[in-house]
């Protein structure tokens, strides 16, 4: 039989908060977030958006002419964004049916450290572009990270029956 986590229902369901809106954030930041903007271009981590006209196409990152390390870390950091997604939705479900979820929290922290790394990297090893701006996706991918360690670690923390 599974231990069920002796916790208040407030931090259950906060728990259960906080882990879906890492995922969200996770998940916006690698699907749908521009890391970088230049003019009418957006950067992500796997992708370009140049939208003219109001037309749009995608490209790959080869033209912005960083690195081959640089462009393998973007898809690194899309990885681990979608999985770090997928472990912290265990993790929700796991504490909504009123289970422990310390595996799902622990693979939760793995996931989460292993994007904080490929993220680190990705953004250390971007090409000196002028005009470059910070896009919304450096701020979801960093908001994911702070709320899925928070939610693994209040998963963890609970007492065990």
């Amino acid at each position: 039989m599974a231990t069920i986590a002796l916790v208040s229902r407030s931090r259950r369901l906060t728990t259960i908060a906080a882990s879906i809106v890492a995922a969200a954030c996770f998940a916006l930041a690698t699907y749908g977030g521009y890391w970088w903007t230049i003019g009418e271009i957006g950067v992500g981590p796997v992708s370009t958006q140049r939208c003219f006209d109001g037309a749009c196409e995608s490209g790959s990152l080869a033209w912005a002419g960083g690195s081959e390390v640089w462009e393998r870390a973007g898809v690194a950091t899309w990885a681990a964004g979608m999985v770090a997604t997928l472990v912290l939705v265990a993790l929700a479900g796991a504490l909504a049916a009123k289970r422990a979820g310390r595996l799902a929290a622990g693979v939760t922290v793995v996931a989460t450290m292993t994007a904080v790394v490929a993220g680190a990297v990705f953004i250390s090893q971007r090409p000196h572009v002028p005009e470059i701006e910070t896009g919304r996706g450096v701020w979801l991918y960093s908001a994911g990270i702070v709320a899925a360690l928070g939610a693994a670690i209040s998963a963890l923390r609970a007492r065990a029956s």
